[in-house]
């Protein structure tokens, strides 16, 4: 059921297995460390890879870093040699691309831990880590799963900062991200067709083009199946992008958001919250006209 039927329920254990990992407690780690072993050689044995778990690891791991101050990095890096002497010991294993595959994990994991130091460095410098934030997810342009989690690293920063116009733009971008993916998995026409109808919204939003082949089998790899990845989860980033234009006063902005928004409670019918958002945009309307006629006064 971990690996075939609910991505979140996999997201959630790998979550919670590596906060243990880091724990200060022997015990825990060593347990920790075990169970996520086995839950990777699990998911091999049935698929003879762990793409899902490889990507649900990895994604937990980048969240964990970006929003958690309680981890303990030279723990967690104990807990990954751990990991990789079991599977270097595993002799059923031993002649399969098994241990490699955890050893390009383990490697990847640790490059997120120095990404991880380094925002330590600059964690009273606002500027300087949302700078090192940003470059992380560019590193992550062929990664959808990886960047979506650090675009949303960012925009809660910039939330906790009041940046609220920052924070709606990360949202925005992850909102074109899922666009382009869920375009390239299925043709409804009532979805954005890609990236490319967020330009209204900003020009630098075709960052997101798709530029990999590999989410072109998703459901085999294990890629773009995060929650975000479907049009419930692109319905939840959109309004949030709406709130944070609004609480940043850029109410044009929230007229272009919800032109997105609207078709897709048109398609289902969903006429409460199209009441609720033709609602917000007289709501959004009023205080742009508003906000003209005093520009109008103030120049008479």
């Amino acid at each position: 059921m971990l690996f075939e039927e609910d991505t979140e329920l996999c997201a959630d254990l790998c979550l919670r297995l590596l906060r243990h990992c880091s724990s200060s407690v022997g015990s825990v780690r060593s347990q920790a460390s075990a169970s996520l072993y086995l839950l990777m050689r699990q998911n091999f044995e049935i698929g003879n890879n762990f793409a899902r778990v490889k990507m649900q690891v990895t994604m937990s791991l980048s969240s964990l870093v970006g929003t958690s101050q309680n981890f303990n990095e030279e723990h967690l890096r104990r807990s990954l040699k751990t990991i990789l002497t079991y599977a270097e010991e595993d002799l059923e294993l031993r002649d399969s691309p098994f241990p490699e595959q955890v050893q390009d994990l383990v490697f990847n994991l640790h490059m997120i831990l120095t990404d991880t130091v380094k925002m330590k460095e600059h964690q009273q410098d606002p500027e300087m880590l949302i700078d090192l934030m940003y470059r992380i997810a560019k590193g992550y342009q062929n990664s959808p799963d990886l960047r979506l989690t650090w675009l949303q690293n960012m925009a809660g920063k910039h939330s906790e900062r009041g940046n609220h116009a920052e924070a709606a733009h990360c949202l925005v971008h992850s909102a074109a991200l899922v666009a382009e993916y869920l375009n390239m998995l299925e043709d409804c026409r009532y979805l954005p067709i890609g990236c490319v109808t967020f330009q209204h919204i900003s020009s630098n939003v075709l960052e997101e083009s798709a530029v990999s082949d590999d989410i072109l089998s998703p459901e085999e790899e294990g890629i773009c199946a995060g929650k975000y990845f479907s049009e419930l989860g692109l319905v939840g980033l959109l309004e949030q992008a709406a709130t944070s234009f609004h609480m940043a006063s850029m109410y044009e902005a929230i007229n272009e958001v919800y032109k997105i928004l609207l078709p897709v409670h048109e398609a289902n019918r969903d006429f409460k919250k199209l009441a609720t958002v033709h609602g917000k945009l007289q709501d959004t309307f009023n205080k742009i006209y508003n906000q003209s006629s005093g520009w109008e006064v103030k120049s008479i």
